[in-house]
């Protein structure tokens, strides 16, 4: 039943009704309204069978097929021609009808075969429209017997009202009808567009309907809540619609990583501004250079680190590397201790380098003699006390801040004994 069906069953109604008051014969006024309703509920028997029987299409196509091979006689043109049309528009029916299908039948759990409002909105049309053609029957019916009996204004108007407010609900049944099926019509061009895809942007889909992108995001939510996708999901920016939780997780993903290093990139370019500024003073120009020096010996570290398989001799590197990292962070951060890492800086950092480049060379070698072995082994025992240095270096630089946070704590105890706050106080 297409859509000037449904629209033409209320008419259908009103003419029936028309015809028997034109004509003063109401006896078969209920036959034929009867008619009208079997047949409007006939079309939707066989709109649901249409639904579950697509087919049954495919194989009488076939068998059409297979019964034109059985011909003894050559067919005439214009036979041919009859034939070759009545099939191809039978196959383009079975295309159309099954189209739908197949596209949800790849999406398996992921797209409602039976669209909410598919069949409901079907109803609400008909016997909306029904109830609206009886209710402007027995309105009129009212009228005239009240002409005839001369009935009282007060029943008169009570039974008018409720014929009314009967009226006014079966033309909301009508409306809520076409409305359901207004967005069954569009879920099938919803999924149509998305053919195989997980997902498809909004704009996509807003535009063979003519709407904007706001409606038809709040049109896919109403959906999505109903059921119609299954596991469908709008992202946060309202620009794609995603039919799987796989998808809709992928693209958090993708969004949180960007994010990430576009927050990544302006922390490195509001360093790079930081370093520039800071270059143009004589001061920081110092620091930056002892950083970026210090920067390059860890590059260098973590290399041979990567190099040299051994895992004692990588766990100290591993250990190595962060206490330096420590060290010059904390420069960056107390430009002043700059003079206090001269010597870390001209002496120890390049020896420790020197025996992290000889370690490497040694463990590359091919033949392992006892020289070789005997060295590496110093060089480990060494390392240890390296780091033990470098960390002893680390703490020291606290000295101050623990000797700063020793004397607040003593002058706040004394005034907290001087206003009698202390625990001694209260005993």
């Amino acid at each position: 039943m297409g859509k000037k069906e449904y629209s033409n069953i209320g008419d259908d109604i009103k003419d029936i009704i028309q015809d028997a008051l034109s004509s003063t014969d109401f006896k078969k006024l209920n036959q034929n309204i009867t008619e009208t309703v079997n047949r409007a509920l006939e079309e939707v028997k066989k709109s649901t069978r249409n639904w579950n029987e697509g087919k049954d299409y495919s194989k009488q196509y076939k068998n059409i097929n297979n019964k034109s091979k059985t011909y003894d006689r050559p067919m005439e043109f214009t036979d041919y021609e009859t034939v070759e049309t009545k099939e191809l528009k039978q196959n383009k029916t079975v295309e159309k009808q099954n189209n739908y299908r197949s596209i949800a039948n790849k999406k398996t759990n992921l797209i409602t075969k039976s669209p909410h409002g598919r069949i409901s909105g079907m109803l609400l049309i008909v016997f909306g429209s029904i109830g609206m053609g009886l209710a402007i029957v027995f309105s009129l019916a009212v009228l005239i017997l009240a002409n005839v009996i001369h009935a009282s204004m007060g029943s008169l108007e009570v039974s008018l009202g409720t014929l009314l407010f009967i009226l006014a609900l079966c033309i909301g049944m009508v409306a809520k009808g076409s409305s359901l099926r207004g967005r069954v019509k569009r879920f099938r061009q919803y999924v149509q567009r998305l053919k195989d895809h997980p997902f498809c942007e909004i704009k996509e889909l807003a535009e063979p309907l003519g709407r904007n992108s706001k409606y038809v995001v709040k049109d896919l939510k109403k959906m999505i809540q109903v059921g119609m996708f299954l596991q469908g999901h709008i992202d946060e920016d309202g620009l794609y619609l995603l039919i799987s939780d796989e998808a809709y997780e992928a693209n958090r993903k993708m969004k949180e990583g960007k994010r990430l290093q576009d927050e990544e990139q302006k922390r490195q370019e509001e360093v790079q501004r930081q370093r520039v500024i800071d270059r143009s003073n004589p001061d920081m120009k110092a620091v930056q250079d002892v950083i970026d020096e210090g920067q390059q010996t860890i590059r260098q570290i973590r290399k041979a680190n990567n190099d040299i398989p051994g895992e004692a001799i990588s766990n100290k590197l591993d250990r190595l590397e962060i206490v330096i990292t420590k060290i010059f962070v904390y420069i960056e951060e107390n430009p002043k201790e700059v003079p206090e890492i001269r010597k870390f800086m001209n002496y120890y950092l390049p020896t420790t380098l020197k025996l992290v480049k000889v370690y490497q060379d040694m463990d590359a070698e091919p033949i392992q003699g006892a020289n070789i072995m005997a060295t590496k082994k110093e060089i480990e025992e060494t390392m240890d006390t390296i780091n033990h240095a470098f960390e002893n270096l680390l703490d020291g630089f606290y000295e101050d801040t623990a000797l700063d946070v020793s004397t607040d704590i003593s002058v706040l105890n004394t005034m907290l004994a001087q206003e009698g706050l202390t625990k001694k106080d209260f005993e």
